[in-house]
């Protein structure tokens, strides 16, 4: 429906990756957080003053389709940067976009989180402006730092530097570098697949519920066993 709206008025339909695909509660289960933080991260939230006054706080990123309350790759690529903020170190919405805004102002970007500059000096910038809102130790500014490495070592990115594809974190504080479960807006609609195999972590799941062993999955897709189970942990997380 999205496609023929822009074909109907003129204007080119978005590339894949910018595409409206997620709700915010399914961005909120692939990437493992509370649908409240999505939710108010992309599409902003009312809340009332220590006055009784109603006011709102602002989203910090930019949804894809804001009046359907959707998400696009790209969207879900920069809420996975932030989500160890939210995980681990539970860094407030304004303090969370004041420094995004640093970001925007200091590297010339709308969406800084997507940039590469952000790979080298934004992380920095980044960390720097927010330890001094949450005086943060610099143990702590360290530790804030390898959260973000980590999850900008599970995007992919094409030889333009745009995000392609998203490995999401299977287990709480993942350290690892595997690679088993991605999300590819040009695969399976992008929704999470086994990437060895091809096939929807779902599916996985409902073969396994159904009685299917993991060695008689691994047989079948021609993948290790532990690939198996590394789907079946993260389809049993987002079922949690």
């Amino acid at each position: 429906m999205i496609h023929s709206r822009a074909a109907s008025n003129g204007s080119p339909p978005p590339e894949r990756s910018e595409q409206p695909s997620y709700s915010a509660s399914e961005a909120a289960r692939i990437l493992g957080l509370p649908a409240a933080t999505i939710t108010a991260w992309c599409f902003g939230k009312k809340y009332r003053s220590s006055a009784g006054d109603e006011k709102r706080f602002e989203p910090v990123i930019t949804p894809a389709a804001p009046a359907d309350r959707l998400l696009s790759f790209a969207n879900l690529c920069e809420l996975h940067v932030l989500s160890g903020i939210r995980r681990l170190h539970r860094v407030s919405l304004p303090k969370v976009r004041t420094s995004l805004q640093y970001l925007q102002a200091h590297l010339g970007s709308e969406r800084p989180l997507l940039d590469t500059q952000f790979q080298t000096n934004g992380i920095d910038l980044f960390v720097e402006h927010a330890s001094k809102l949450l005086n943060v130790s610099r143990s702590g500014q360290q530790a804030l730092r390898g959260d973000f490495e980590r999850a900008l070592a599970r995007i992919e990115r094409n030889d333009a530097g745009k995000p392609i594809r998203l490995f999401p974190f299977i287990r709480p504080n993942q350290q690892d570098g595997s690679r088993v479960v991605a999300v590819d807006p040009t695969l399976s609609f992008g929704r999470p697949i086994l990437l060895g195999a091809g096939v929807k972590t779902h599916v996985i799941l409902s073969r396994f519920a159904a009685g299917d062993s993991i060695h008689e999955m691994a047989e079948d897709y021609r993948v290790a066993v532990e690939d198996i189970e590394e789907a079946l942990r993260f389809e049993q997380r987002l079922s949690a």
